[in-house]
């Protein structure tokens, strides 16, 4: 089954700490690259995120 995500999106995440938002790269828990918290769904919101540079 396919996605109906856009070709120019993946999942990441927006940190509750600090507000930064980051691609989670395919993994579940990651570190905030901003701030260093430990985010997972749990702890920070999953948003959709453009994978391309502008």
């Amino acid at each position: 089954m396919k996605s109906s995500q856009p070709d120019n999106t993946e999942v990441g995440y927006k940190c509750s700490r600090c507000g930064g938002m980051f691609a989670s790269h395919g993994e579940h828990t990651v570190r905030c690259p901003f701030c260093a918290m430990i985010c997972d769904e749990a702890a920070c919101r999953v948003v959709e995120t453009s994978n391309e540079e502008y």
